[in-house]
């Protein structure tokens, strides 16, 4: 909605001139800016991992490159939320979206241009950072993503591709700062396990909001969301638990206790959604078990990163930040429906 449609003089404006209409949250939904934070977490979660694996010297002056991975994050991420409404428009028009962009609030050469220059400051981001080539697989991916969701009614073989696609798009980002700060070289020895646990937690994670969001223009899927629920149980304490039973356990309350309340704070939001979804499996009460679980991955990120780096906690802290910023972005900019 415009905030000024030029039609009345605001205070302190000489009479007879127009004033452009500002079109501030459109362009806001359009860009989906409440999901932002929950992908700065997976930043810092993933700093935290190159914490856990590698010397303190690598991370001794980690400003820069932290910097340009906020842009990387910044520019691709959002760059994919804009291309998924231009390659959407038609499908949400025929579905009767609320979406800016199908609503003919903001313009289609706009968008086009907007999503353009965010997925070039992305990709300067991560030349930036070191990281360019995985950050260009991930626009790919993104890319890929949107295309196979912009039909509206998939086969289930389409949808499936795509929630996989959506799932590794999150995998591959939260391991960006492991290229980056290891210029591409990654560990190998008892190190290994913990990235594939690490990145295989994020990308089931998604694989089961994604499964939900099957059913967010329908509604339905009761069995889907028993199954979520207890699911998301090993998905959030595999890793944790790896890491205690593995290795000695120096600092309990923060490396044990912390995780444990994150992670317990995680599932209980999610049952919560979860229950009220079961009880009226409507596409509202789906979007709200898509909407939480989104932005859950800054929980997950903070309950895993200070898990495995309990030495180097305000990493996993600082994901654990971005969640009340992503839950006021969600109640002043509202999810588009």
């Amino acid at each position: 909605m415009a905030l000024n449609d030029g039609s009345a003089p605001l205070a302190g404006e000489i009479p007879g001139r127009r004033v452009a209409p500002v079109y501030i949250v459109p362009w806001l939904k359009f860009l989906r800016i409440s999901a932002l934070p929950s992908a700065l977490a997976d930043v810092f979660g993933g700093v935290a991992l190159v914490a856990a694996l590698y010397p303190p010297s690598m991370l001794a002056h980690p400003t820069a490159q932290v910097w340009s991975l906020v842009l990387t994050t910044t520019g691709i991420y959002l760059g994919g939320m804009g291309l998924n409404d231009i390659l959407h428009v038609h499908k949400d028009r025929t579905l009767g979206k609320n979406r800016p962009l199908a609503q003919r609030e903001i313009s289609f050469g706009g968008a086009i241009s907007v999503t353009v220059f965010l997925y070039v400051a992305g990709l300067a981001g991560a030349w930036l950072a070191g990281c360019f080539w995985p950050a260009l697989a991930l626009a790919l991916l993104t890319a890929v993503y949107n295309s196979l969701a912009s039909v509206s009614h998939p086969r289930r073989a389409r949808a499936a591709a795509g929630m996989a696609v959506l799932a590794s798009c999150r995998a591959l980002h939260v391991s960006l700062p492991l290229w980056s700060f290891s210029g591409g070289q990654l560990p190998q020895g008892a190190a290994l396990p913990v990235i594939l646990m690490f990145v295989s937690c994020v990308f089931v994670y998604f694989l089961l909001v994604t499964l939900v969001s099957l059913f967010e223009d329908s509604g339905g899927g009761i069995g889907v969301l028993w199954f979520v629920q207890f699911a998301l149980l090993p998905v959030v304490f595999t890793l944790p638990v790896f890491i205690w039973a593995t290795r000695p356990i120096s600092r309990p309350f923060i490396g044990v206790v912390i995780p444990l309340l994150i992670a317990a704070g995680l599932i209980g939001r999610m049952h919560r959604v979860l229950k009220l979804a079961r009880r009226e499996p409507t596409a509202r009460h789906m979007g709200k078990v898509v909407g939480s679980g989104l932005r859950g991955e800054c929980l997950l990120m903070a309950a895993l990163g200070v898990a495995v780096a309990p030495d180097a906690p305000w990493w996993g802290l600082g994901a654990l930040g971005f969640y009340p910023v992503a839950s006021a972005l969600s109640l002043v900019i509202k999810p588009q429906g």
